[in-house]
């Protein structure tokens, strides 16, 4: 019997991303270990290649450079075409809304026909993108063109994701705002943490003597991408002003984007501020995340927020928007400070509230037992195949019911190959390190 043969793809992912980058390599190294799937994941590269992963591939799909953003765009939906032909998948999952879903689908147009067999389509909503992409590109909620841009996004995102046979979104608050525009059929799947990663005990006391810290200073650190919709300016204007009331906190800062000089200029005016850089490997950021106090989450548009759960995982306190899944997230796990507005001031105010002696330290405490009991990767993909199964069984259902009404349908698979059938593979070793592209074989993070 044959596997359901997964195929990821998605234009969000990017070597110096985050959220979207952690997702799709977690779930890679947990498909590569299930014996009843073949998983393939399809991103932008620069060039044409494939990674190999046990019984788990990576494809590099060319695509031009978006600025220097990190992002690229596939602008050739043969590309896709080639790749899907060779992949024969049961289940396409689409993680990014603008070009890929029309591209992906005009890649399937014949595919049956071809492989024998035609796919199901599901979407994750990791960005929202009606909101932080294009609403505020247009001057946001509080103008009539920011209102109509977001609601022609809206519109757009009818037309790809409401079309799919299920869309995944992480949080609660997602989930009804989806609906709320009518994006039909929409399933409840928060993502997960690395446990094992992300813990207490990576508490690195020689990493905080070179901030300078001492065991009674509350470390803030910002670990998000250096972009607008992270909302990263309120943090360091909120700095600025600490520092004209005469206090000296200490802030780290580890990301990546265009926001980068700002820090770095604010890094140069204060000894306390420390930037990091991009930290590519998941242990040094979670060594960098046991070894501060607070973690500063302050976008009001998460569609999750998985620094935050892993910031929680290491026993740290957050400080957070109160919209959106941070704040669903924080509501639900009361493990840090949630802000209705994330000025300067408030920020500011916040982050004095989380230097009283043992304030940051309790909250760190509580969050660290509600991300053990609420999230896991290995819950999150569980979660992940049974919506693939469950697709697949409505299809299966639609093939029966085709070939009752017709002894002869040149649309329905081979016999020999059932669309929800299973086998057995080989279980991959990973090793430790980032991905080495200077051989056939890869090692994940």
């Amino acid at each position: 019997m044959a596997k359901i043969r997964v195929c990821d793809i998605n234009d969000f992912f990017t070597m110096t991303g985050g959220g979207v980058r952690r997702y799709h390599l977690e779930k890679l190294r947990y498909m590569a270990r299930q014996d009843d799937v073949e998983y393939h994941l399809l991103v932008p590269s620069a060039h044409a290649g494939v990674e190999i992963h046990g019984t788990a591939r990576i494809h590099h799909v060319p695509a031009i450079a978006l600025g220097n953003s990190g992002y690229r765009l596939v602008l050739n939906p043969w590309a896709f075409r080639r790749i899907l032909q060779q992949i024969k998948p049961d289940v396409i999952e689409i993680g990014s809304p603008y070009t890929t879903p029309d591209f992906v689908r005009l890649a399937c147009i014949g595919l049956r026909a071809h492989t024998g067999k035609k796919p199901r389509f599901v979407g994750f909503w990791h960005a929202n993108f009606p909101v932080t992409d294009v609403g505020r590109a247009f001057g946001g909620p509080n103008t009539w063109l920011g209102r109509l841009a977001e609601r022609l996004a809206w519109a757009w995102a009818r037309r790809t994701f409401g079309r799919f046979d299920r869309t995944m979104a992480a949080t609660h608050v997602m989930v009804d705002q989806l609906t709320t525009h009518g994006v039909e059929r929409v399933t409840y799947t928060p993502l997960g943490v690395d446990t094992a990663m992300f813990q207490p005990r990576r508490r690195d006391l020689d990493l905080r003597a070179t901030w300078h810290a001492g065991p009674d200073d509350v470390v803030l650190c910002y670990p998000n991408r250096l972009s607008e919709e992270k909302n990263y300016r309120p943090l360091l204007k909120a700095y600025e002003l600490l520092r004209a009331a005469g206090h000296k906190p200490i802030l780290v800062v580890a990301g990546h984007g265009p926001g980068v000089a700002e820090v770095k200029a604010l890094a140069a005016k204060y000894p306390e501020v420390h930037y990091m850089g991009y930290l590519e490997r998941p242990i040094d950021m979670a060594r960098l995340m046991a070894s501060v106090d607070v973690v500063a989450t302050l976008c009001p548009y998460e569609t999750f927020g998985l620094a935050a759960v892993e910031a929680m995982a290491c026993g740290v306190a957050l400080l957070g928007s109160a919209k959106m899944s941070i704040g669903e997230l924080l509501e639900t796990c009361r493990c840090g400070i949630a802000l209705e507005e994330t000025t300067p001031e408030t920020v500011a105010d916040a982050w004095l509230e989380l230097c009283k002696p043992g304030r940051a330290e309790l909250l760190g405490k509580r969050g660290l037992a509600e991300s053990q009991a609420r999230y896991s990767w290995k819950a999150t993909f569980s979660r992940v195949v049974a919506v693939y199964d469950e697709v697949l069984s409505h299809r299966l259902e639609a093939d029966v019911t085709r070939l009752l009404e017709s002894e002869t349908d040149d649309e329905l698979p081979p016999a020999g190959e059932p669309p929800t059938a299973r086998s057995t593979a080989r279980i991959p070793q990973f090793v430790d390190g980032g991905i080495d592209k200077s051989t056939d074989k890869h090692k994940l993070p």
